[in-house]
């Protein structure tokens, strides 16, 4: 910078120190344009997502003139021992299955809430360990284009942040079996095993059909 200096002082003229003002002058900063990160994109416009097929539902077909004959191949005083319900038209749209016997609680007292659904029923029997919830229904869920296909007579276990539930399906319907415990160690749920739980499920009574 010491050359140039010199040479502007040593140029009397007004005209040419203006012109070394020019020379000398920085230049207006520029602001830079943002930079676009993939990050900023992505937030604007938003993830690319994959397109996933609606499911329906649909009505199952129930297999209802086996679950008659199987209803009354069961001894009568077994009937009229466990619970059961109305069968006939106004009966709920699945054949229901319960408990073989009443589920005691705590004083001997018996308290079964049995409540018909459109697409099924649900029950509750309380107990002392835990509680028992049973749905049934004929709902099933397919892709678009897809139709209900025979589904095999499994029991299928499954433990539960609450306890554990079991899964089946008869005469074309399907069961859930829930285990609420009511007994916990260490924060989880330790009322029932797994073969408890599928014994129970498997030991379920056809109690009404249509």
């Amino acid at each position: 910078m010491t050359r140039p200096l010199l040479v502007c002082a040593l140029l009397a003229s007004p005209f040419l120190l203006g012109a070394c003002d020019r020379v000398f002058q920085r230049p207006a900063d520029v602001p830079e344009a943002p930079v676009e990160t993939p990050a900023e994109t992505e937030a604007e416009t938003g993830p690319d997502l994959p397109v996933r097929p609606e499911t329906v539902t649909a009505g199952s077909s129930i297999d209802w003139e086996a679950a008659r004959r199987d209803l009354a191949a069961r001894p009568l005083e077994e009937r009229e021992a466990s619970f059961s319900i109305q069968s006939g038209g106004d009966a709920p749209p699945v054949p229901v299955f319960l408990p073989s016997a009443p589920v005691s609680v705590q004083g001997g007292e018996t308290a079964i809430r049995f409540q018909p659904t459109s697409d099924g029923y649900y029950a509750f029997f309380p107990g002392d360990a835990y509680d028992i919830i049973v749905n049934g229904t004929n709902v099933v869920f397919l892709a678009p284009g897809e139709t209900p296909q025979p589904r095999a007579e499994t029991y299928t276990f499954a433990p539960t942040t609450t306890g554990a539930s079991v899964t089946f399906s008869r005469y074309g319907a399907d069961y859930l079996v829930e285990f609420e415990c009511k007994v916990f160690t260490a924060g989880q749920p330790n009322c029932i095993t797994e073969d408890e739980a599928l014994a129970f499920a498997r030991d379920l009574a056809l109690s009404g059909t249509r």
